[in-house]
Formats: structure tokens, C-alpha cells, sequence
């Protein structure tokens, strides 16, 4: 290709002469530079070195007679530093006269560097150190004509390099444009490039083979004939990227599920994007089409999105989706007036499944039953799994006398439905609440509280039914306040407002003194400040599997002061009594929770008495027989609370390795004026002896009582007539409005 030479040949020359004086100068000038800086600081650091030594060495300690001490000065000019043969040193006096001098003197031009002598802060005379120039002259001399041969190197360097870049240049583009079109063979997406006109010019291996076409059949063909694209859902077709990105001159990336027609008609899907080709004047003279097979990617998030709205074992919409989708039913009923459904199911029985055949009948169990109701509801209707065994259907524009009799149907199939398993053969039954979602309904969370209620409600009266939720229905209402207050829970438990209580036993028999005894109680300081008594939270949080996280909190701190708690009540040993309840119990890692934090704080043997209740007892008798030992092992008591309020108490008692038998209130409160109760507790506290075990009677209310208490050989008394709750220090803000109310009936304070 011809160039203009003349024009670039001058430029390249002036800009190759100014490098070139620049390197001329500048080579001699910093070789000047360098060097007389170096010397400088040379003679500086032998100048400054010698004034130091001789300051040391003969100022110091010879003050009035140093200058007179010719031979020594003479001996620590030569030698501290030596001296070069150009160097030269002296001493002078602060009237300028040499003291003393070594070395020859050097030939001019020279260059002298001093440093002062001082004697106690005073300047007493100076040493300089000399040398000559002249080697310096002579060095810039000789870079200089080096400095004049680089620069012509350097000059001549430049005139030929333009030249040969160009060629260079030239077979750079050549070898691009070769690397290019390698690239777009080699490469995994398929690219199509068109003309202005979108007649194609070229495609790569990929996009004949996701086309169907070769290159040489589709060059100069229209785009549209080898590119049909569609919309993958619809299989309307879509509109060309390439054509939108040439009108707008800009990169167009698909929108949507795009899906490509092959030459034989598959559908296969891709993603990617179109963009304009421009000349070197910004001119749009072409278009590439890039693109890619995604049809496994699609495949994989179009899965990954049916798990995220839908239950894995049954297949069913979970609880997110059907969550959605009821508040998209609350949108519809604001907007249209119409009316919906929530149908809330929990299988009855299900557990005894679970715990008899094990986790792979349960599941069975599930997806038959999945199965079950799926035939029974209509197509518009969304069944869902909404964790465990509860299920839930929304039936879509249905009113309240329909919707009662498609429940119907649903409990009539579940409760003639017999599940096989093996040799075993099981029936289940379901509870059915009904919610009516309206105009006037508030917001989702309301009206799957309210549908909740309504199955709980159904399993309270009796099971197996269907109960409609309605607003006036005092015992629902009942409901809702009570699960009103697991938020609460949850809010105080964060916003760390449960604070501890204790009440202390009384030692009624000998030797009962020799330690201190309390319980520790629970208690909730509301969003006002006020004290909340356990009687109102407790049976929310038993309800609701809240317990475990509030016993957790307690035995945690209850531990962590323990040590402080011990001195503060005198120092003698100190048990302290801690309420566990019946979900505690079963609730995984409860015992590994108690291991480690006994493990943590270091507490002595019988420092801690966890105390259950009869009814958590016969619950579970096996398995809290197993978990009082395991307990016991590590050195804690354990009391059998309310003894005397259950059918079998004495039966199943011989079975529990407990320490202590707290009698029950019932009993204890009326023993002066009821010969029966008195005889309760008497009976009691005697079998206790029997087997070794200590007795504590609960609501001993008077002094009256805490006798008839000693006389029968009672171990200790707790109640109002041994002392109130009241705060535990350190453990409770001290504030009026966190003083504990008296009930009208002093029942045992609650805790946890």
C-alpha cells in the first residue's frame, strides 16, 4: 500500500533530533549532577565524623589544653576517616587559624565541606576537609562525548523505527484479522454476521450447526430465513434483535424466552444479544448475531423455580406459594367483591404412624394422602403442603355453603381411607377450619391465623370435623389472643425483657438448713414496662413450642450468676430449682445444651434442682426416666412437681429416680379445714420418706398451715406464708413497675 513518506519522514525527524539533544544534554549533566552531590556528602560525612572524634576524644576531656595537643590532632585528622590522595584536613581555631593540617592540598578548582567543634554547647574552632574537582571535570567530560555518540544512536535509531513499524503494523493486522477468524471457528457460541442489508455473510461452525444451515447455502440469504426465532412459550414469533440493534445502533440483547427453529423445524432455546458492525468512519456497514444453546440452563431454573413454590415430597404447592397465592385472593376480593375460601387441614393420627413405622411410612402416608385430596378439589383450587401434616386449599371463587361441602367430601375420604403399611393397617382423620376470604377481610396474616383457629378449634372439639371460623365466637377469639401472644414472646425474647423472680423454701425438718433453697421463676416486662405474670404467656409458649427457647434463656442464666446468686444469699450452698417443661424434655439437643453449659460454669454438685411436672412425666415415662439420670450424672437433683394432681401418681412414681416431691397446692392449701387433703398430704410426704426422697409442700400459705407442715414430718414449706416472689438481684431492674402482684389466690408464681 503506498504512503505519503515526505510529511511523516520530517516529523519523525524533528521529534528524533529533540530526544536526541535532550539525551546529548542530559547524560553529561546528571553524570556533573550525581557526582558532585556524591562528594559533597562525602566530605560532609568525614568532615562532621573527625569534628566528632575530636570532640570526644580531646575537647571533652581536655578542654583548655586541646588545641596545644598538635601530634594527636594531627593522628585523628589522618585516621578517622582516611583520607583520599586529592583529600586534604585541617583544624582551625575560632579565629581561623590552622591548628593542624594533613594531607596535600588539593588542585583547583576545589570543593571544602567544615563542621564545628563545640565544647559544652560553644563553638570552639571547626575541621575541613577539602578535594579537588578536577577528577569530577574530566568524568563529565567523558559523558559528555558518550552523551553526544547515544544521542546520535538514538537519533538515527528513530529515523528508521516509523519505517519498519509500518510494516510491522501491517502483518499485525493481517495476522489479527487470521487470529479472528480462527476465534470464530473455535469458539462455543454461534455467531452470524449480515450486511447493512441483513443478507448474511458468514457464520461460524456453532451457528451452522444450532441453525442447520452451512455457510455456504446461507451466505447471502436473508437473516430472517436462517435466524426464525420464536417465543418459547407462546411459539408466536419473536421480533429479530439484529434488526432493532442496526435501527438503534446499538447492542440489543434478547427479551424473554427466545427459542430458535432449526432447519427441521426442533426448537432449541438461546440467550445472547445483536450488535452493529461500523467502518472506521462510525458508519453502520454490517451486524453481528451472537448467541448460545441455553436450553439445559433453561431447563435447571425452570425446575429450581417449580422446588422453590413447591413441597419435594408430595409434589404439592408449599407454604410460600400458597401464601402468594392467598394474598393474590385478597387483592381479588378487595378489587371484585369476590369471594374465597381457605380451607386449613391437620391429619389426626399422623404422628402414630410416624412413631410406630417409622419416617418412610409417615412419607408414604403423606403422598398417598397428597393424592387423596387432589382428586377430591376442583382445578381452579390450589391444594398445598403447609409443613408437617397440615395441608391447606384455597378454593378459588367459592362461597362459604359450597365451600363447607367440598370439606365434607375431603374429611368423608380421609376418614375412609385406610393407610397400609407391611402387616399394619392404620386409619387417620383430619381436622378441618374453615376461613371466608371477603371484602372486609384485613390482611393474609390474619386470615391464615383465623384459619388456624378455626382447625384447632376443631380438633378441640373432638377431632375428625369441620369448624367454620366467625368472628363472634368467643372461644376463637380466645384462640387468636393466645397465639397474639407468640409474637409478643418472640419480641421480648430479642428485646431481652424476661426477667427472673425466686420465692424461698423454708426448712421444716433437721438437717433441711444446712443449704439454701429457691425456685426460680419467669417473668415478662410488656412493652410499657409492666410486669407480666407468667399464668399469661405460659400457656401460649407451651402451646406454640416456644418453651424450649425460654427454658434454654433461663438455665443459661440462671448458670452464668449462679456464683454470684450463692454469695448473695450468705454463702451457704445454694440450690436452685428450675421448671422444665414437657417440650423441653423431648426437644432434640436439651441434655447436650445442659452438659455444656454445666461444663462452662463450673457448678457444684446439687446446685441446680430441675423440677417437672407430673403430666410431663406420664407423657413420655420412659424416655424422662432416661433423661433424669443422664441429668443426675452430672450432678443435679431433680423434683417431681404437683404430685398428687394426676390418676397414677404412686403407680408410675417407683419409676422416676427423682430427689425431691413438691405435693400439690391443691392439697396443701385447704389441709386445716378438709380432713381428705389433709390426709393427701400426709400420704404423700409418708411414701416420699419410703423411697428416700424429700418432700416440699406447695401454697403453704399461713403460719397455720407451715405447722400442721412440721408435724406431719414435712422436709420444707414453700409459699406466701414463707416469702413472696421477688426479684432476683442483679438479674432484674429495680422498679416500681416491675413489683410483683399479689393474686387473689397465692398459686404457685409460674416459671419455667
Amino acid at each position: 500500500m503506498p504512503l505519503s513518506s515526505d510529511p511523516l519522514a520530517s516529523i519523525v525527524g524533528r521529534v528524533a533530533l529533540a530526544i536526541a539533544l535532550i539525551v546529548a544534554v542530559a547524560f553529561p549533566l546528571g553524570y556533573a549532577t550525581l557526582g558532585y552531590r556524591n562528594l559533597a556528602e562525602q566530605l560532609d560525612t568525614k568532615a562532621e565524623v573527625k569534628a566528632e572524634t575530636i570532640t570526644a576524644t580531646l575537647i571533652t576531656g581536655n578542654p583548655e589544653l586541646w588545641p596545644y595537643q598538635i601530634l594527636r590532632l594531627e593522628e585523628l585528622l589522618g585516621r578517622h576517616p582516611l583520607l583520599l590522595p586529592d583529600e586534604a584536613a585541617r583544624v582551625l581555631d575560632t579565629k581561623g587559624n590552622v591548628l593542624r593540617s594533613v594531607g596535600r592540598s588539593p588542585d583547583p578548582p576545589v570543593l571544602r565541606r567544615s563542621h564545628a567543634l563545640y565544647d559544652s554547647g560553644r563553638v570552639v574552632g571547626r575541621v575541613e576537609v577539602e578535594s579537588s574537582l578536577r577528577g569530577l571535570i574530566y568524568g563529565t567530560l567523558i559523558a559528555a562525548l558518550l552523551g553526544l555518540l547515544l544521542a546520535a544512536a538514538v537519533f538515527t535509531t528513530l529515523r528508521v523505527l516509523p519505517l519498519r513499524a509500518l510494516r510491522r503494523a501491517t502483518v499485525a493486522l493481517y495476522d489479527e484479522k487470521e487470529r479472528a477468524e480462527v476465534t470464530l471457528h473455535s469458539i462455543g457460541d454461534a455467531v452470524i454476521t449480515t450486511d447493512a442489508g441483513e443478507l448474511v455473510e458468514y457464520l461460524n461452525p456453532a451457528a451452522e450447526e444450532l441453525t442447520g444451515w452451512p455457510l455456504a447455502e446461507a451466505k447471502g440469504r436473508p437473516l430472517a430465513e436462517i435466524l426464525r426465532l420464536v417465543d418459547e412459550t407462546t411459539k408466536q414469533p419473536a421480533a429479530s434483535p439484529l434488526r432493532r440493534a442496526l435501527a438503534e445502533g446499538r447492542v440489543v440483547s434478547f427479551e424473554g424466552n427466545t427459542a430458535l427453529l432449526q432447519r427441521d423445524g426442533t426448537a432449541v432455546a438461546i440467550e445472547d444479544s445483536a450488535a452493529p458492525i461500523r467502518d472506521h468512519s462510525g458508519r453502520i456497514i454490517g451486524g453481528v448475531f451472537v448467541f448460545h444453546d441455553v436450553s439445559a440452563a433453561r431447563h435447571l431454573a425452570q425446575r429450581l423455580t417449580w422446588q422453590a413454590a413447591h413441597d419435594a415430597l408430595t409434589g404439592l404447592v408449599n407454604r410460600r406459594e400458597f401464601e402468594n397465592r392467598a394474598e393474590a385472593a385478597l387483592v381479588s376480593a378487595r378489587n371484585s367483591g369476590k369471594q374465597h375460601v381457605i380451607c386449613y387441614m391437620d391429619l389426626d393420627q399422623f404422628k402414630v404412624v410416624n412413631d410406630t413405622c417409622g419416617h418412610a411410612a409417615g412419607d408414604e402416608l403423606l403422598k398417598q394422602i397428597a393424592a387423596l385430596l387432589q382428586a377430591k378439589v376442583r382445578e381452579s383450587d390450589t391444594l398445598a403442603r403447609l409443613g408437617g401434616d397440615e395441608f391447606g386449599v384455597l378454593l378459588d371463587g367459592c362461597p362459604l355453603d359450597r365451600a363447607q361441602l367440598i370439606a365434607a367430601d375431603l374429611l368423608a375420604a380421609v376418614r375412609d381411607y385406610r393407610f397400609i403399611w407391611q402387616s399394619s393397617v392404620f386409619s387417620v382423620g383430619v381436622s378441618i377450619g374453615l376461613v371466608m376470604i371477603t371484602r372486609d377481610s384485613l390482611n393474609r396474616a390474619e386470615v391464615l391465623s383465623a384459619a388456624d383457629t378455626a382447625c384447632y378449634w376443631a380438633k378441640e372439639q373432638g377431632r375428625n370435623r369441620v369448624c367454620v371460623y366467625r368472628v363472634a365466637d368467643v372461644d376463637m377469639a380466645d384462640r387468636r389472643r393466645e397465639m397474639g401472644w407468640v409474637a409478643r414472646i418472640n419480641h421480648a425474647m430479642a428485646e431481652k425483657r424476661f426477667v427472673l423472680y425466686h420465692q424461698t423454701y423454708l426448712g421444716l425438718s433437721a438437717g433441711s438448713e444446712s443449704r439454701n433453697h429457691i425456685e426460680v421463676l419467669i417473668r415478662m416486662v410488656d412493652e410499657e414496662g409492666k410486669l407480666i405474670l407468667p399464668g399469661s404467656f405460659l400457656p401460649a409458649a407451651e402451646r406454640y413450642n416456644l418453651m424450649p427457647m425460654l427454658d434454654r434463656w433461663v438455665i443459661d442464666t440462671v448458670f452464668t450468676r449462679y456464683h454470684a446468686l450463692a454469695a448473695q444469699f450468705g454463702g451457704k450452698p445454694l440450690t436452685c430449682a428450675i421448671n422444665l417443661s414437657g417440650t423441653s424434655l423431648n426437644a432434640e439437643g436439651f441434655l447436650d445444651f445442659i452438659r455444656d453449659q454445666a461444663r462452662a460454669h463450673g457448678l457444684p454438685r446439687h446446685s441446680i434442682c430441675f423440677e417437672i411436672t407430673e403430666t410431663a412425666a406420664i407423657n413420655n415415662l420412659r424416655k424422662v426416666a432416661e433423661f433424669m439420670k443422664e441429668v443426675q450424672a452430672i450432678g443435679f437433683l431433680f423434683a417431681l412437681d404437683d404430685f398428687g394432681s394426676g390418676t397414677s401418681s404412686f403407680g408410675y412414681l417407683k419409676n422416676l429416680p427423682v430427689d425431691y416431691l413438691k405435693i400439690d397446692g391443691a392439697f396443701v392449701k385447704d389441709l386445716q379445714r378438709d380432713p381428705l387433703d389433709k390426709a393427701m398430704t400426709e400420704t404423700i410426704n409418708r411414701i416420699g420418706h419410703i423411697m428416700g426422697v424429700k418432700t416440699i409442700a406447695e401454697f403453704a400459705e399461713n403460719e397455720g398451715i407451715i405447722q400442721e407442715l412440721r408435724s406431719m414430718g414435712v422436709d420444707f414449706a414453700q409459699g406466701y406464708g414463707v416469702s413472696l416472689p421477688a426479684p432476683l438481684v442483679g438479674l432484674v431492674p429495680q422498679s416500681d413497675a416491675l413489683q410483683e402482684p399479689l393474686a387473689a389466690a397465692p398459686a404457685k408464681c409460674g416459671g419455667s
